[in-house]
């Protein structure tokens, strides 16, 4: 999820939003007719580049814990309407392996960033529109899952009361609509510094290559 504000800068926060955006598209193209072996070598493709941000691990561990329910729900009806267990494991990887590209695409991106990669977006009134959309959604995700880490998520719970945990956190992020509306107008009128950083985008660059290179063998 894409940060209000900048903080100390990675070796991949100054990643380009559409370079990111390119990666997340390959990675839902490559998981799709993805073999065992590819879906395997691409998870640890992610987790090995990961190494270069450790911040993104603890990150991926949240992603993976808030993936659960949708996981066992999944589980459940798949042994009831006789999917074989190759296929439930097969999907349950893939899946894991689109929350990994989640994570790599916008666990380290800042607004402010979305904003200088979205310049000429910005010049058109649809564009304005389409960003303001988009960076609304954002901040109701991110709102979203900081109430739900906040409610502590046990292991031992039920399936029943982690959804009625999601549908109260759902209550009480639209509740707080003005204060997110505030804080998207405070963005929108923040100036920007303009930034300029190459490796990131030859980091990510780089990983699309191997993608491809995995997605293609």
């Amino acid at each position: 999820m894409a940060k209000l504000s900048e903080g100390k800068t990675s070796v991949l926060s100054g990643q380009n939003l559409w370079l990111r955006l390119l990666i997340l598209v390959m990675a839902l193209f490559s998981a799709l007719d993805a073999s065992w072996r590819q879906i395997i070598l691409l998870m640890l493709l992610y987790l090995i580049f990961m190494l270069l941000e450790l911040d993104l691990y603890p990150k991926l561990w949240r992603g993976l814990r808030f993936s659960l329910p949708f996981l066992a729900a999944y589980w459940v009806f798949g042994t009831l309407f006789g999917r074989a267990f190759p296929d439930l494991v097969l999907f349950s990887l893939k899946l894991i392996f689109l929350i990994e590209t989640s994570v790599w695409c916008f666990a380290n991106l800042y607004i402010k960033d979305i904003l200088r990669d979205t310049r000429g977006l910005q010049k058109r009134k649809w564009g304005k529109k389409l960003l303001r959309f988009a960076l609304a959604t954002g901040l109701y995700i991110r709102a979203y899952f900081k109430m739900f880490e906040r409610d502590k998520i046990k292991g031992h719970n039920s399936i029943g009361a982690v959804l009625d945990s999601m549908v109260g956190v759902g209550t009480r992020v639209y509740q707080s609509s003005g204060i997110i509306e505030a804080q998207l107008e405070h963005i929108l009128k923040t100036p920007l510094e303009q930034r300029v950083n190459t490796l990131p985008n030859l980091l990510g660059m780089s990983l699309l290559a191997v993608m491809v290179l995995i997605s293609a063998v």
